[in-house]
């Protein structure tokens, strides 16, 4: 793990640099290689209020690709801008940095250091203005054991250099929808995937036109014609003739461009599936569980969010697909997400999550919630989980220490399995839409024998770019 000092002004004034350079001194005498730099001048944008998103991912590549052991950063001065302490958290927060303000009195440093606390960032200590950094304090903090926490800006990051790994082709059957044209359009031009849309090729360039893009050369257009679906007939009617498939509803049925796309998928035409900007969650997944169908050995698919705080990543499943899941499919469920989390290289602490901490609740539902742990601790050992927690307590730590102290998972859940569609629905849609800073990525689909995602209707292009990602990666991974 590297490890990032973040250098910071808690009053006006205040000699940056030469605090900076005094925490440098002490971590070069205990580690084998340590670098600096300053963030406004490794990332000018970092000042600018748009593009703020890649401005943090930036940053956390100037260090992970880095072979240096620790950092020591320094951030955005009072006098470098107004907001200077907004984009120093956010800074604070995408590299998952250990923060040391430097102030001119202990009583600034405090207030300053609050803000921070309040932000989930850590504050490592105060140093005085034109002292040298106290050698023991940093030493400490370098040795810490602290987990990584991957900030927002890490995980997408993540997300592009594994998708870009090797260039999967995505099927897009809403080729013309306004925010999937100008996301598959990133998407290719920042070599994530490579899309394929199902479209009418007039309708891509006037809905290009009208957005003012510019379709890349080489850009590939499917038009949903008679004569490409007439290809498919034979195949669908062999994989649904005993459900009485014929001739005459394949046809009607490969009318639709998701039903079409999903058919390319099943001949390995294409290596994955994003639809949803347009058409439900039905329309999207009935498809795929009737031709793509389970993996082996998955009885159900189930679907996780990734919801990206500033400072952290978290888990949420499910929250598209199963109504009211059983014990065992809940079980079921938690087992997916915890795998999710781990192949994407996430921390896996599962919380149950329910209206009653331990037994503290009553009920239908508190026993479904005890049930499904207890299969998933049957099933899986080597799962770290609890159950029932509410949610305070299964991602705050202090609310932990009341109610379920001695727990391995609260105040420090990473995954967060819901009882059913209703709750987990309501939760990652407010936590997206209400918190500051948020993003959520997915959803994505689990257990299909081939990758498959949908989207919300509500998507943002960054949304799509994200899922597109998702698949990709998910392609690579069966191959």
């Amino acid at each position: 793990m590297k490890h990032v000092f973040l250098v910071l002004p808690a009053s006006a004034g205040v000699n940056l640099a030469q605090a900076a350079e005094s925490v440098l001194s002490v971590v070069k005498k205990n580690v084998a290689s340590a670098e600096s730099f300053v963030a406004t001048e490794m990332v000018p944008t970092v000042l600018q209020s748009q593009g703020a998103d890649a401005s943090m991912e930036a940053l956390v590549g100037a260090v992970q690709d880095s072979a240096a052991e620790a950092f020591v950063v320094t951030g955005v001065s009072l006098e470098q801008s107004v907001r200077s302490e907004t984009l120093n958290i956010q800074i604070a927060a995408a590299l998952d940095a250990d923060v040391i303000l430097v102030a001119d009195s202990d009583e600034n440093g405090a207030i300053v250091a609050a803000d921070f606390a309040a932000a989930k960032t850590r504050v490592a200590f105060v140093l005085a203005d034109g002292d040298s950094a106290n050698e023991d304090a940093v030493k400490k903090i370098l040795f810490a054991e602290c987990e990584h926490r991957i900030s927002q800006a890490e995980f997408r990051r993540n997300l592009i250099k594994l998708a870009s790994r090797s260039l999967k082709r995505i099927i897009l059957p809403e080729g013309a929808e306004p925010r999937t044209l100008k996301a598959a359009i990133e998407a290719y031009e920042r070599k994530i995937a490579i899309p394929v849309l199902i479209a009418k090729k007039a309708d891509v360039e006037a809905e290009a036109a009208r957005q003012n893009l510019t379709v890349p050369a080489g850009f590939e257009i499917i038009e949903p014609t008679a004569e490409l679906a007439e290809k498919y007939v034979p195949l669908l009617v062999e994989l649904r003739k005993a459900k009485g498939m014929t001739e005459e509803k394949a046809r009607e049925v490969l009318k639709d461009p998701v039903f079409l796309g999903t058919m390319m998928l099943k001949k390995n035409e294409v290596d994955g599936l994003v639809s949803g900007a347009v058409h439900s969650t039905a329309d999207t997944v009935r498809p795929a569980l009737q031709v793509i169908k389970c993996a082996p050995g998955v009885k159900s698919i189930s679907s996780v969010f990734f919801v990206c705080l500033p400072s952290q990543v978290y888990v949420f499943g499910d929250c598209a697909i199963n109504l009211n899941p059983t014990a065992e499919e809940l079980a079921g469920i938690a087992i997916q997400s915890h795998d999710t989390a781990k192949a994407f290289n996430l921390p896996a602490r599962v919380a149950m999550l329910s209206y009653g901490t331990g037994k503290s609740g009553k009920g239908d539902d508190v026993e479904l919630c005890m049930a499904a742990t207890q299969a998933v601790r049957d099933a899986r050992p080597d799962i770290t989980i609890d159950g029932p927690l509410q949610y305070d307590a299964a991602t705050t730590e202090s609310v932990a220490k009341l109610k379920a102290p001695g727990s391995a998972v609260a105040g420090k859940a990473t995954v967060c399995v819901f009882p059913d569609l209703c709750a987990g629905n309501i939760c990652y849609k407010a936590v997206q839409r209400s918190a500051q800073g948020v993003i959520a990525v997915g959803p994505m689909l689990q257990g299909l024998a081939k990758p498959v995602n949908d989207l919300s209707r509500g998507a943002l292009v960054e949304d799509i770019v994200y899922t597109i990602a998702l698949t990709s990666i998910q392609a690579q991974a069966a191959k």
